[in-house]
């Protein structure tokens, strides 16, 4: 199994801000390591859904993005996608990771009947992308995108209670497959993981729309681990139920977890819970954010 030996993890959009930074309800990174050959490679997770805070952030934070070595892309919902061709432009072409069902057709409709798209925002689809530069790999499995670092691939829901999003009666997903609209499962959720020297393996999510808990399964089960050293990312634990989020709470003890981050999708209110369930590990997250393994940041929690 490779591995890498250092990684910082900055936090380009973020429902929270600080600071010079820009909050959205969207969600990127950048994720800077050296792989096991000593090389030093940056990948970008997510491109947000507000480009200009995006950018703006970019810019307040001093990230360069000329040396990015590839983007990956949890998922095809619009506030993860919306400035992946603005990112490409500026690596001057890159190879782009994502699940097949990434850049598909996809509403979301309320109790009316009201329906609106959620997918990859126009100006932002497969023909503008390699218009740059980039280079799209659509792919199910779990993938290596540079030395020691992986996808998930589309993840397995073995858990008995995880539930894709807590739609209220009435509310709809849909996708369109070859031309059929279809319930969407939105299986395209997928992480990113790397096994980090002396720590461990390491999990950024979009939304763990499969379920935070399936995801880190997922890598255990790919890595043959024992334990899980950190998760920074999504979890889409909002508006779940206290018992949805004490099940939640149960199942990531059985990690060992040294290092949670949760952001974006996972609410206030759930943020601050697990704060309280896991002190020592968690650290706030925001717009400008920076977290390095193994490495005690500034303030946990401001």
């Amino acid at each position: 199994m490779s591995y890498i030996k250092a990684l910082k993890i900055t936090t380009l959009a973020e429902n929270l801000a600080y600071a010079k930074c820009l909050g959205q309800w969207g969600l990127s990174f950048l994720l800077e390591f050296v792989d096991m050959k000593g090389d030093e490679r940056k990948i970008v997770f997510d491109t947000g859904i507000n480009k200009k805070a995006l950018l703006h952030n970019i810019k307040a934070l001093k990230v360069g993005l000329s040396d990015v070595d590839s983007i990956v892309l949890s998922h095809g919902h619009l506030d993860h996608t919306a400035a992946t061709v603005e990112v490409a432009k500026a690596a001057g072409g890159v190879e782009i990771y994502a699940h097949p069902h990434t850049f598909l057709p996809r509403f979301y409709e309320d109790k009316r009947g009201k329906r609106r798209r959620i997918g990859v925002p126009k100006g932002e689809r497969l023909n503008e992308i390699e218009r740059v530069g980039g280079k799209i790999l659509l792919n199910k499995e779990s993938t290596e995108v540079a030395p020691g670092v992986w996808t998930t691939g589309q993840i397995k829901r073995v858990t008995t209670f995880e539930r894709t999003l807590p739609l209220s009666e009435g509310e709809k997903l849909t996708i369109v497959i070859r031309g059929e609209e279809m319930d969407d499962q939105i299986l395209d959720d997928q992480a990113l993981w790397m096994n980090i020297e002396e720590f461990g393996p390491l999990v950024i999510t979009g939304c763990a729309h499969a379920g935070p808990v399936n995801t880190l399964l997922q890598v255990k089960r790919i890595g043959n681990f024992k334990q899980i050293y950190g998760l920074v990312g999504g979890t889409h634990l909002v508006k779940r139920s206290e018992e949805y989020l004490q099940q939640t709470v149960s199942e990531f003890k059985k990690f060992g977890l040294r290092l949670i981050s949760p952001c974006h999708c996972t609410g206030f209110k759930v943020t601050t819970n697990l704060w309280q369930a896991f002190p020592e590990a968690f650290i706030l997250n925001f717009c400008g954010r920076i977290i390095e393994a193994g490495k005690e940041p500034e303030m946990r929690v401001f």
